[in-house]
């Protein structure tokens, strides 16, 4: 059996008790004075003037009334001598939960608010202070009024967090202008471009949508105030900038146009960590490996476990980044410098390889120990004094191969002039490469 407790007010009380303590309902039963116990704690009715006056008692439509008795939640509030319905939207977002770049996301937590004007309500005055234009409302009166019906576009999912009660107010000011605010987690689908990776930015888009009304009855707008972000906001690898774009009105298939605003976030990726984790110890082995260049031909085994020691650390290091960085079909900034650092230990390796042969297939044939510049001043003089003899004499014996000299001499110009080249072409890659990609954009246009 349900009790029913009386509940006698009078306007000293009411005029008296402190506003914090009343929750405002904006309908009123048909016998006031009786409220079920297990709500008389959350929720308090609040009597008519006719009541404390001891006159007829008011019904839902009375003077004291929130909604008339012809209101229509379904139709829009369109302002007298107006065309459309202004409704005004500002926005805070409070934290960045995660941007997961491997199914192109990013999740946010954000309060919406949402300012609009109902001329046909009839706020009760009696509840308002100097202190504070505006009263509360109970949320739950939502479903009774007339509300934008607002959407966020491409969004994957959407949560409230709550404790109790859902995180959410409706206040209302004298002249009827409402105000509206939730908080919400969402999870916005970003579509992103990893061509410049790690130098890359990527542009999202928060769109907050008209779904039922068009833009013939309703238009959008943002608040002076926009867009507030919270000091507590921080992300380990990237910088946020978020900026509000102007209304826009969006089309659809069937013609119609629906109001909207949007955020625009930028997210612009921190350089230090790639820097000091793969740029610098990439380049550094590079260098290690153009060491080999001041150690003798003959000592093979250090030389040759030097420069193959070196690739395979670069290619263990490639193989590190590209599963670390985000997998796409295309090549990004950060493989380019990978490959060309391998390429350039691997050509050390290939000519530390062919001098080796050079030098061994001299001194296979017997001429490893004459010097280049020593056989081409005796390869002259024999040449001076055979005239056009076919062969050339060397010491009064005839000498039918040169191949030996022209073995060592290509050995000694392979050691001299690539180190030179490759010093050369590693300048010019880096003077090509920092300034391109540092000032490398992404067009806004071209990610939505």
């Amino acid at each position: 059996m349900k009790c029913l407790v009386s509940l006698t007010f009078n306007k000293k009380f009411w005029d008296d008790i402190d506003e914090s303590m009343v929750l405002f309902h904006s309908r009123f039963p048909a016998h006031s004075d009786q409220i079920h116990p297990t709500n008389a704690s959350a929720l308090l009715t609040v009597p008519s003037t006719s009541e404390v006056d001891g006159s007829e008692q008011a019904d839902d439509n009375g003077r004291d009334g929130l909604f008339p008795a012809s209101y229509d939640r379904f139709a829009v509030p369109i302002p007298p001598g107006e065309d459309v319905l202004p409704v005004v939207f500002s926005v805070k977002v409070r934290d960045i939960f995660a941007i997961d770049e491997a199914s192109m996301d990013i999740t946010l937590e954000w309060y919406i608010r949402m300012y609009w004007t109902d001329h046909r309500l009839r706020p009760p005055l009696r509840y308002f202070r100097d202190s504070s234009p505006w009263i509360n409302i109970d949320p739950a009166h939502t479903s009774q009024m007339w509300i934008p019906t607002v959407y966020i576009d491409h969004a994957k999912e959407i949560t409230m967090p709550s404790l109790l009660v859902l995180p959410r107010s409706h206040r209302i000011t004298k002249q009827g202008l409402m105000r509206y605010s939730t908080s919400v987690i969402t999870k916005i689908a970003c579509p992103m471009d990893f061509t410049a990776y790690p130098f890359d930015k990527q542009i999202c888009f928060m769109r907050l949508e008209g779904y039922q009304y068009r833009t013939f009855e309703v238009e959008y707008s943002w608040h002076e105030t926009g867009i507030q972000i919270s000091n507590s906001l921080r992300t380990d690898h990237f910088v946020a900038n978020f900026q509000i774009d102007g209304n826009e009105r969006v089309q659809h298939e069937n013609s119609a146009t629906f109001p909207s605003v949007q955020v625009r976030i930028s997210l612009y990726r921190k350089m230090s960590y790639h820097v000091m984790n793969t740029y610098i110890p990439s380049g550094l082995f590079v260098i290690v490996s153009w060491l080999t260049f001041f150690i003798p031909v003959d000592v093979v085994p250090g030389r040759m476990v030097l420069t193959i020691t070196t690739l395979l650390t670069m290619v263990s290091m490639f193989s590190t980044v590209r599963s670390e960085s985000p997998k796409v079909s295309y090549a990004k900034a950060i493989d380019m410098w990978m490959f060309f650092c391998i390429i350039l230990v691997f050509t050390v390796l290939v000519e530390y390889t062919f001098v080796i042969y050079l030098h061994f297939r001299a001194k296979k044939l017997g001429m490893a120990q004459t010097k280049p510049q020593a056989f081409m001043e005796s390869f002259n003089k024999s040449a001076n004094v055979a005239g056009d003899q076919a062969s050339v004499t060397v010491n009064g014996t005839a000498s039918e191969d040169t191949r030996p000299n022209k073995l060592a001499v290509w050995e000694v110009r392979l050691e001299k002039y690539t180190i030179v080249f490759l010093l050369s072409v590693f300048f010019i890659f880096n003077f090509i490469y920092w300034p391109f990609w540092l000032s490398y954009g992404i067009s806004d246009n071209s990610l939505y």
